[in-house]
This record gives C-alpha cells, sequence and structure tokens, in this order.
C-alpha cells in the first residue's frame, strides 16, 4: 500500500480519520515516535488501523521539553522508517526539529491519527479488547500499546518534605534559565537531561549537580569524526540485549570541563531534606534557591486489562509480543536492545511488532500483505 510522498496535497494526519470508529482492526495507544513507526508499517501491509493519542497535535510532548534540548543521536540516527531526518546527517537536531519532523511523517504517509483521544482503559472482549476513550468505546481486534517508556515524572521520596518555600521543577516543567530564579540551583539526577541542564544553568547561575552512586560510561558524540551511533550501529551493540541494571551512558557530556573550570560544583547523592536544605549521603548540607528534579520517570499500567500485567503492575510480553493473544508493545525501556525508546532506533523494534501483528491478522484477513522496509533510513 504505496503513497506518493511528493503530493503536495497530501491530507493533514488525522484527517482521515477523524472520528473514533466503533470497530477497527488494530488500535495503537499512543502516536508518538513509537506509535507513528508502527502505524507506518501497518498502513504498507494494508491493515486498516486508529492511532489514539492523548495530545492534542502530533509531537506535543516533545514540544513540552526545555527550549535547547537537542538529541544525543545525529540527524543520521534520528529518523524514523521510511523517511531520513532532513538536513545535515551529522546535525544534532532540536526539539522543535523533532517536532516539525514527526508531523511531517504523520502527515507524509497519512497516518490515522486521532489528537484528543486519552484512552482510560484496554479491557479483553471476547477474542479482542474493548478500548475506553475521551470520545467514546472502540472495539479492536489486536492492539499496540505504544505509549512509549517515559510517563509520569518520579520524585524521590523526600521531595514532598522539602520546604514549599523551595521553588522545584520537574524537566517536564524546566523551559530555560529565565525561569529560575537567582541563586543556587540544585539538579537533582545526573544522567543526559540533567547534565544538560546544569550546563546550560551554569552560564546564569550558581549550578550544584548531584550525581548517583552507579557510574554513568561516558561516550563521546564523534569518535575519529564519525558519529558514535555510527560507531554502535555498525559494531552491532544498538542489536544487542541490555540489563535493565546497566546505566545508561552520557553521550556528549560537558559537565567535566564546566566543572574544572568552576561553572558546576558536584556532590553526592541526595539522600533527603530538612526544611530548606538537601542532604547529601556523607553529611553535607546543601541550601538550593531552586531544585531541578532530573529524576526520570515511572509507568502506570493500571489502565489496561490486570490479565495483561505481571505481579508487579508490568505489562507481560516477550520482545513486544503480549502474553494475552492480540497485545502487543512498543518504545518501552530496553524492550528488545539498547536503542528501544530511541527515536532512531524503535524502527527495528515496529518492524518486528508489525510483521507479528500482520501474521495474526493474515490469519483473519487474506487481503493483508507483510510489511515492508522499503525507503526505511538506514
Amino acid at each position: 500500500m504505496g503513497i506518493d510522498q511528493a503530493d503536495p496535497a497530501r491530507r493533514q494526519a488525522g484527517e482521515r480519520t477523524s472520528t473514533l470508529p466503533a470497530t477497527v482492526p488494530v488500535a495503537v495507544v499512543g502516536a508518538g515516535q513509537s506509535g507513528l513507526a508502527v502505524g507506518y508499517y501497518l498502513r504498507q501491509a494494508g491493515v486498516e488501523c486508529v492511532l489514539l493519542d492523548a495530545g492534542s497535535e502530533v509531537g506535543e510532548t516533545w514540544e513540552r521539553r526545555w527550549d535547547s534540548l537537542t538529541l544525543f543521536t545525529s540527524a543520521q540516527f534520528s529518523g524514523l522508517p521510511g523517511l531520513p531526518f532532513p538536513g545535515d546527517g551529522r546535525h544534532y537536531p532540536g526539539k522543535d526539529e523533532v517536532v516539525a519532523y514527526l508531523r511531517d511523517y504523520a502527515e507524509r504517509f497519512d497516518l490515522p491519527v486521532l489528537p484528543d483521544h486519552r484512552v482510560l482503559s484496554v479491557r479483553r472482549d471476547g477474542d479482542g479488547y474493548l478500548l475506553s476513550t475521551t470520545h467514546g468505546d472502540c472495539r479492536a481486534g489486536q492492539v499496540v500499546i505504544a505509549t512509549g517508556a517515559f510517563g509520569i515524572p518520579r520524585l524521590p521520596e523526600f521531595a514532598a518534605v522539602l520546604s514549599p518555600d523551595v521553588p522545584t521543577l520537574h524537566t517536564t516543567e524546566y523551559r530555560g534559565p529565565a525561569q529560575v530564579a537567582p541563586g543556587t540551583v540544585v539538579v537533582v539526577g545526573d544522567g543526559n537531561s540533567g547534565r544538560q541542564i546544569a550546563a546550560e544553568l551554569s552560564t546564569t547561575h550558581d549550578v550544584v549537580l548531584s550525581c548517583s552512586e552507579a557510574v554513568s560510561p561516558p561516550l563521546p558524540q564523534t569518535v575519529v569524526g564519525r558519529d558514535m551511533f555510527w560507531w554502535m550501529s555498525v559494531l552491532g551493540v544498538m542489536r544487542l540485549p541490555v540489563s535493565m541494571q546497566a546505566p545508561d551512558p552520557v553521550v556528549g557530556d560537558r559537565v567535566p570541563e564546566l566543572v574544572a573550570a568552576g561553572g558546576i560544583r558536584t556532590v553526592g547523592r541526595i539522600t533527603a531534606a530538612d526544611g530548606a536544605e538537601l542532604l547529601v549521603a556523607g553529611g553535607e548540607r546543601v541550601k538550593p534557591s531552586t531544585v531541578i528534579w532530573a529524576t526520570g520517570f515511572r509507568t502506570d499500567w493500571s489502565w489496561l486489562d490486570p490479565e495483561m500485567l505481571d505481579d508487579d503492575g508490568q505489562p507481560r510480553h516477550t520482545e513486544g509480543t503480549g502474553a494475552v493473544p492480540g497485545s502487543y508493545y512498543l518504545g518501552l525501556y530496553r524492550m528488545r536492545t539498547r536503542g528501544s525508546a530511541l527515536i532512531g532506533f524503535v524502527g527495528r523494534d515496529a518492524e518486528h511488532v508489525a510483521t507479528a501483528l500482520v501474521a495474526t491478522a493474515r490469519g483473519k484477513d487474506t487481503t493483508t500483505t507483510p510489511p515492508t522496509t522499503e525507503g526505511q533510513a538506514s
């Protein structure tokens, strides 16, 4: 099922499917990078589907991130199946470029996105699924849960006892230095997001970066003139499974040089709060004027049928294929490989899931064809 990508009169994403269907062969929950990627493969295979998204527009989650955010993958390794990321492949895209790319992707491939359709619950219904949304119910023969790895901001328990007089922002609320009051900013969390924000704030504020005990391996963005992800792809690293316990690498980190120059001070893990002060493991006290929580995200799967979850409340699946027939997952952190939640690598998992899904759909409808990788960016 092809589409003329050069057609100047291509429709706006979601225009083709403007109302929630009562029934559909496949419902995809989430129209972020994961949902769009699997939607691409389903459309290529001729499988009718709908992409249900809580946001008002494609790319809204990216749009809400801080203003200076840049990907740590270059454009060459930031594209979805069938459409390379535009511009110089060596360029590191900013978040606004990602938003524009995702919206163009949905439009270009005429993906049936329904915005403002938050899925409230997914329940088994005979041999299919009943999805309750903010605009009514939809029954699907198969369902792909593509809501991603980064759902609800996670805060440490001691955040609740920090004095309310100290302004705090999670990374999802941070936009830029102008938003932060003068004084000492404590960034709690030293992953890629925490380090990017700390580096940006160091030009306007006194910054204290709290580092965890786990050592995140540093990776340069380029090695011998090549993007680090080129090397990781060539060597097969991005296709290998990885332990959930292994720390994420920090890519293109500027913090060491800023620490050496006196622009950032690092402390150990913060373990508690006492009034307006934060307590560092080892006894040091830090009094912040503002705290930035770069403490990641947690997931809440309570809206899924209990049959779809394990004893810990996590989805029951094997490499994206659900334990409950007809259910699939995509975009989960390290679901199959290190790249499972990265924009430029989720396409491999999307193809894997779509192939399994189409095989099931073909058993019910012989008009479907296997998904194709034709035109996929390398």
